[in-house]
């Protein structure tokens, strides 16, 4: 899997192993963040789970999601947070001058999730990374010290997570077609449920307190009140594309949404203030498939099998980032860690359900014949 996010002009990119950061308008190739190797073993806390589902032992650790910090700190201080197919959440942070050079990366500290990560956010004040995973669960983990405590759970697959601009609600995606908007930290709260999907949803995207995007496997873009989600307040049809929707980005200063395809080389570019919002079609250059977009500023930051491509939305002109063959290796060759989220409709599980019921119950008969062919005891 293959993941970007941006703060400033800063962007982080996780291919494979790897983790990778530049900035905008920095002509030199992404660089090295930060080293495995510089894991400190005494800040890897260990699991309040049952033992085997302690740290997962993996040929090749893999990032399987990705988030950057939302507050600038005192000192310049950032931080970063990744989840594993180990199960792991790691949480490092930099530092960088005046210039926006970084100067110092360290890794903070790491936890362990019962199940493997699908999407990671910060909170609003960025002292817990909260982490949905494969069984539907929701965690949050300290930053200080990586203690971890259940905040919700779903009977399906979590594939996003999302804060509303004021730190008070949580929202979900699921492979379930729905979205959950929840209080913060007081997850036991259910404000709504966005229904109105008819696949599974992969992506949110946040305009404001009350204002969320959501997309995935039924090709349509919606929008839902966060405090009233009986119905979408609009959709954005773009089944044009003839493939689900891989991953949404907003940039609220142009107001237009970014939208990335499933093995698509094209991006759609939204705009959001007209009605019916207006779409564009941009293929990217030199690029045969997109994995991932971020938005910064006046730009859309676009992740591809093999390209790292800036959108200038003041023209929309492109600009490609050189990269090295290292990170090109890791971009072309790393594949998602669930290739198919669309149900399988024709497997029948009642049949499979009904096999099992009766074998179950012919192992109970023969129990009770066993049971009653022994002769009895002598007082």
């Amino acid at each position: 899997m293959s993941f970007i996010t941006a703060f400033g002009d800063r962007v982080f990119i996780g291919a494979g192993d790897l983790i990778r950061t530049f900035r905008i308008g920095n002509e030199s190739v992404p660089e090295l963040f930060i080293s495995w190797s510089e894991l400190n073993p005494d800040r890897i806390q260990k699991p309040d789970f049952e033992a085997e589902k302690d740290l997962k032992a993996v040929d090749k650790k893999v990032i399987l999601c990705l988030a950057h910090s939302n507050v600038l700190f005192a000192h310049g201080r950032r931080l970063v947070a990744v989840g594993t197919n180990e199960k792991q959440i790691h949480v490092f942070e930099y530092f960088v001058d005046t210039n926006g050079v970084i100067v110092k990366s360290e890794h903070i500290v790491t936890s362990v999730v019962p199940k493997a990560p699908t999407a990671i956010v910060f909170d609003k004040e960025d002292a817990y990374v909260v982490v949905g995973d494969r069984s539907g669960d929701v965690h949050r983990f300290s930053v200080l010290n990586g203690s971890a405590i259940e905040m919700a759970g779903a009977i399906s697959m979590i594939l996003d997570v999302a804060f509303s601009p004021d730190g008070k609600r949580l929202l979900m995606a699921d492979r379930d077609e729905k979205v959950r908007a929840m209080r913060y930290p007081s997850t036991y709260v259910i404000d709504a449920y966005c229904l109105g999907h008819t696949e599974y949803v992969k992506t949110l995207a946040i305009q404001d307190n009350d204002s969320v995007w959501s997309a995935g496997g039924d090709k349509n873009l919606y929008n839902w009140s966060i405090f009233d989600c009986s119905k979408p307040r609009r959709v954005v049809d773009l089944s044009e594309f003839d493939a689900p929707i891989r991953k949404i980005s907003i940039n609220l200063q142009y107001k237009k949404i970014a939208v990335v395809f499933e093995k698509k080389e094209n991006v759609a570019i939204v705009d959001i203030e007209q009605e019916p919002a207006k779409t564009r079609a941009l293929p990217i250059t030199n690029e045969t498939q997109c994995l991932d977009i971020a938005s910064s500023g006046q730009f859309f930051i676009t992740l591809g099998k093999s390209t790292i491509t800036l959108i200038d939305l003041t023209c929309m002109k492109q600009h490609t980032i050189a990269i090295d063959d290292e990170l090109i290796s890791a971009l072309t060759t790393t594949e998602d860690a669930v290739d198919n989220l669309f149900k399988n409709v024709t497997h029948n599980n009642q049949q499979e359900y009904e096999k099992r019921k009766a074998e179950k119950f012919e192992q109970l008969e023969q129990k009770r014949r066993k049971l009653n062919s022994k002769p009895a005891s002598s007082s």
